[in-house]
C-alpha cells in the first residue's frame, strides 16, 4: 500500500478511489458493492465518482462478522 493511501484511510473525510480499493487488494465486483452500498462523491467536471474512507470503513464494519452474531442466513 503507498504511504498516500495509507495516509487517506486514517482520514475519515478523505475520498477513495476505485483504484485505491483494488489497490487495498479487492476485486472488481467487491468494488462495485461497495460503491453501490456507499453514497457517491461526484465532482463536476470529474468522471469518477469517489466515496469517503469514512463510509467505507462503516460499510466494511457492518459487514464483519465476528463471534457476537451469526451471519446472514439466505
Amino acid at each position: 500500500m503507498k504511504p498516500a493511501l495509507a495516509e487517506r484511510l486514517a482520514q475519515p473525510d478523505a475520498l477513495l478511489s476505485r483504484s485505491d480499493l483494488r489497490e487495498l487488494g479487492l476485486g472488481r465486483r467487491a468494488i462495485d458493492a461497495i460503491f453501490r452500498a456507499c453514497p457517491n462523491v461526484l465532482i463536476p467536471g470529474y468522471a469518477r465518482p469517489l466515496i469517503r474512507v469514512d463510509d467505507y470503513l462503516r460499510h466494511l464494519e457492518g459487514w464483519t462478522y465476528r463471534d457476537d452474531r451469526p451471519y446472514p442466513s439466505r
